[in-house]
C-alpha cells in the first residue's frame, strides 16, 4: 500500500470511528438499566479509542511522532507493570466467577470482559516493547527514527 493511500484510509475510518462514538455514546435507551448503559457506553470508549489510535497511526505515517525521554520511559515502564499485575488479577477473578456462574447471560457478557482482559495484557506488553524502543539516543538517532517509522511500498523508489 503506498503512503498517500495509507493516509486517506486513515482519514476516513477516523471519520467513521468518531461517529460510531457519538452515536453509541448518545444512546439513552435505559437510563435505569446501567448494565445496558455501560454496555453501549463502553462500546463507544472502545470506538473513540480506536479513532484516537488511527490518528496516532497517522501522526506515525506523516512522521510527527517523537521519541520519548529516558526519565519517561522508566516511568511509563513501572505503570505498565502495574497495570499488568493489576489486569492479571481481574482476569484470574473474572475467570473464576465464569467457572462458578449458572447465568448465561451474565457468563457472555464476563467472558467478553475476559477477552478483553486478554487483548489488554498482549497490548500492554507491545507498549512495552515499544517504549523501549522509541528512547531518545543521541549516537543512534536516526536509526530510531527509521526503525519505528511505517515503510510503505512507495519506499522503495
Amino acid at each position: 500500500m503506498d503512503k498517500d493511500a495509507f493516509i486517506m484510509q486513515l482519514r476516513q475510518m477516523i471519520e467513521i470511528k468518531e461517529k460510531i462514538s457519538e452515536l453509541l455514546m448518545n444512546v439513552n435507551c435505559c437510563p435505569d438499566n446501567s448494565l445496558l448503559e455501560a454496555l453501549f457506553h463502553g462500546m463507544g470508549l472502545d470506538a473513540k479509542k480506536h479513532s484516537e489510535i488511527f490518528k496516532g497511526l497517522l501522526d506515525r505515517a506523516q512522521g510527527v511522532n517523537k521519541a520519548i525521554e529516558e526519565d519517561r520511559k522508566e516511568a511509563i515502564l513501572a505503570s505498565v507493570s502495574k497495570v499488568l499485575e493489576l489486569e492479571w488479577n481481574v482476569k484470574n477473578q473474572t475467570r473464576n466467577i465464569i467457572d462458578r456462574i449458572t447465568d448465561d447471560k451474565t457468563k457472555k457478557i464476563l467472558t467478553s470482559i475476559l477477552g478483553d482482559i486478554q487483548r489488554h495484557e498482549v497490548t500492554l506488553k507491545d507498549l512495552q516493547s515499544f517504549s523501549e524502543d522509541m528512547v531518545v539516543d543521541q549516537e543512534k538517532i536516526i536509526d530510531k527514527i527509521w526503525k519505528y517509522s511505517i515503510k510503505f511500498d512507495d519506499d522503495e523508489e
